[in-house]
């Protein structure tokens, strides 16, 4: 082929072809032999090398235990706080250097300090080798930079609904404050979520904001889209079968015709959720296809109406129960309960209940002596009563009906009845059958108050010391009165206040209740005496893991009205302390007054070994708790631990002052063990305190009892070692 003049021949462009290659391969491979690539190439030799610390340095201007919480850099660790030990390897958490994260660390505490109002913080990461290059260091330097404030804010589109000085109150951000992310996207929903609530239902809200980089301030705007105030035009609901449709529409806050506003959606879907009956419910607006006037046939409108679709799934309609166990003080115990979610229609619920502890503890089976009944051995100065109580069966028949929603959607209606026979260790047998009747009504999403009158026909069977001790009723005629059947009829009012966040175990907020109970001859009650409790729970995660909660309770019953033989109060009523959910460091009820008697045929000097006695309870207590949970240092995802200290105590107010004692502080460490139905707690509490004096009453040649005049107060020798003074409490759930 000829050549033009001028134009390289084909062996002069293959010559080309292949310099151009040359080239280009021998760049290439410069390129890859020229160093390390990827994030942060001045530390690619770190890589996986074990992490020894992690640190920020520089004006910080945030707390450190928070940036940590931030980045994915961890240091390596052994043990917990301050206990640094692995026995093999276990509690043991390593942590190599990964550059990616690294880099990325670096970006999220750049955020974290923007949304803090620190706009343009520089961050800088350093790795430093040690212990010969065989771990690292690493170091976040931090420069802040400048903090914006707010200086102009406006709302914008809300005229007519709000005033704009009653707005600018209720978002977050505020003028000439820090000009925080968080608080400007959360301020933009707390507009919207107000015109929500005032019928605009399809309201949205544009905001905007802009920053002067040199005066180091923000101008924001939010502009309001309100849109048409919505009314309901219709309700329809999806899902029914045996809940009736009327039943259904009781739970709604809103009728055809009601403007419509997100907390009634809110509310009305969780009253369909109190219904055992439905295990799922929504309430929202119906889609274009249901809808019985369509919004687009309309053009602009200052207000339109639509259609409320209510969806329901119905749970089964009967429920069934059954257990078993055993517990120190119960022996081997057993329970059933059947529920009918539907009873007679209407999401009516019926729940029949039957329930027997202390199965083993006494005849044709005793098991006193094995590890199940070991709670109910016989002590020492046990008396034939003693026996009776700790052995015999305990049960419980009870009925309880609810009537949802009967008044309005807030407020509900129970029913009950029960006959039960049941004791406490040592103290009485009691023997009881009634009925209750309460109205339950939820003032605001997290508080209840509830209502309940209830009478009861029942005698106690208790030591003759109890009664003795509380009401000076020493003659055994007068006891035997006592021990007689009695009306104990009440009128109880009682609120709480739930605002916990976590379950089953509280992490934060708080939690208050009260009760006030009256017993009196105006409800044709044997028993008079008004009894007052109030007791308040606060939690707080104090660092990350770290839970710090606390509990104070009282209980009084008010002078002047349980004086005489109407004013007795039984033994159940009174008030105990002590035990796995109490002061820790005594045994369960033994915190308070006691009384001793003297054995019959005991020398007129004392004999410790002649005497016997019991905790009476009192008419004023006040319990107070404070514990720390910690996780462990191994098995955390199962295992946390706790610290506590426990104060309170149990007076009789007819006590003289100088016979009342103080207030018993007994600290103590704990175990809690994850397990499927709460937390399984082993506590272990110190109690420096010796035995409690009390009077002393001894027996006459007739059996009746009186007070030892040779001994004011009767006070036991302590013999307790240091050991026995630690108490040892095991209970499943938290203690407050």
């Amino acid at each position: 082929m000829p050549v033009r003049p001028g134009t390289p021949g084909p062996t002069l462009r293959r010559l080309c072809l292949a310099a151009v290659l040359s080239c280009t391969a021998a760049l290439g491979a410069c390129v890859q032999g020229g160093g390390p690539s990827g994030p942060l190439p001045q530390y690619a030799e770190f890589e996986g090398k074990r992490i020894a610390s992690v640190k920020f340095e520089g004006d910080l201007k945030v707390r450190r235990d928070s940036l940590l919480a931030t980045v994915a850099t961890k240091a390596s660790s052994c043990g917990y706080g301050i206990l640094k030990i692995c026995p093999f390897g276990v509690g043991r958490r390593i942590s190599n250097l990964d550059l990616n994260a690294l880099s990325q660390d670096v970006i999220r505490i750049q955020l974290y300090y923007r949304d803090q109002g620190y706009y343009g913080t520089r961050v800088v990461p350093i790795v430093d080798p040690v212990k010969g290059g065989k771990e690292v260091a690493v170091r976040f330097v931090v420069t802040p930079g400048d903090l914006v404030h707010v200086r102009t804010l406006a709302v914008q589109g809300t005229e007519g609904i709000f005033k704009p000085v009653d707005m600018e109150k209720r978002i977050p951000l505020k003028q000439d404050r820090p000009f925080s992310r968080r608080d400007f996207l959360s301020s933009a929903d707390t507009i919207r979520n107000a015109l929500l609530q005032e019928g605009y239902a399809y309201a949205q809200v544009l905001r905007n904001y802009s920053i002067d980089t040199i005066a180091d301030v923000a101008s924001v705007t939010y502009e309001a889209a309100r849109g048409p105030r919505v009314r309901v035009d219709t309700i329809r609901f999806v899902g029914l079968d045996r809940l009736e449709e009327k039943i259904a529409r009781r739970q709604l806050t809103f009728r055809e015709g009601d403007l419509l506003r997100a907390s009634n959606l809110a509310e009305s879907q969780r009253n369909l959720f109190g219904l055992e009956l439905v295990s799922f419910a929504s309430v929202e607006i119906a889609p274009d296809s249901l809808q019985l006037s369509p919004d687009s046939l309309e053009l602009m409108p200052d207000s339109i109406r639509t259609t409320v679709l209510v969806r329901v799934v119905e749970a089964a309609r009967f429920l069934a129960d059954v257990s078993a166990g055993f517990g120190t003080q119960d022996c081997l115990r057993a329970r059933a309960s059947h529920v009918d979610r539907d009873f007679l229609g209407g999401a009516r619920r019926l729940q029949l209940d039957a329930s027997v502890s202390k199965l083993g503890a006494g005849q044709p089976v005793k098991l006193q002596n094995t590890f199940f009944c070991k709670g109910l051995r016989p002590g020492p100065d046990a008396t034939p009563l003693n026996d009776k109580i700790n052995t015999t069966l305990n049960y419980r028949l009870a009925a309880n009906f609810l009537q949802p929603r009967l008044f309005g959607t807030r407020t509900s209606v129970v029913a009950g009845a029960h006959t039960e026979r049941t004791s406490e260790v040592d103290l009485y047998l009691r023997h009881a059958t009634g009925a209750q009747l309460g109205v339950i009504r939820r003032v605001t999403p997290r508080t209840v108050l509830t209502t309940t009158l209830s009478a009861e026909n029942g005698y106690t069977e208790a030591r003759e010391i109890l009664f003795c001790r509380a009401f000076e009723a020493c003659d055994p005629e007068v006891i035997r009165k006592l021990q007689h059947p009695r009306w104990n009829n009440v009128l109880g009012v009682s609120a709480t206040h739930d605002a916990t966040r976590g379950a089953p175990v509280p992490t934060s907020g708080f939690r208050m209740s009260g009760s006030v109970e009256w017993a009196s001859p105006a409800l044709l009650s044997d028993d008079r005496y008004l009894r007052v409790v109030s007791e308040v729970a606060a939690y707080r995660e104090i660092r990350r893991g770290w839970q710090l909660s606390g509990r104070v309770l009282g209980g009084s019953f008010l002078n002047g009205l349980i004086t005489g033989p109407n004013g007795f109060i039984p033994p159940e009523r009174r008030f105990y302390a002590g035990g796995a959910s109490s002061v820790r460091g005594f045994g369960r009820n033994q915190l308070g007054p006691r009384v001793y008697v003297a054995l019959p045929n005991s020398p007129l000097v004392v004999d410790p070994d002649s005497v016997i006695s019991g905790p009476t309870g009192g008419t004023r207590t006040l319990v107070a708790s404070a514990e720390l949970t910690t996780p462990s240092p191994f098995l955390a995802q199962y295992l946390r631990l706790a610290a506590f200290v426990d104060a309170g105590q149990v007076w009789e107010s007819t006590d003289s002052l100088a016979a009342r004692t103080g207030i018993r502080v007994t600290p103590g460490v704990g175990l809690r063990i994850t397990t499927p139905v709460g937390p399984l707690r082993v506590d272990a509490a110190y109690n420096p305190y010796g035995p409690v004096s009390g009077p002393l009453y001894r027996e006459d040649a007739n059996g009746r009892l009186y007070r030892d005049p040779l001994t004011v107060r009767y006070t036991p020798p302590d013999k307790r070692g240091l050991l026995r003074r630690v108490t040892l409490q095991i209970a499943v759930g938290t203690p407050f």
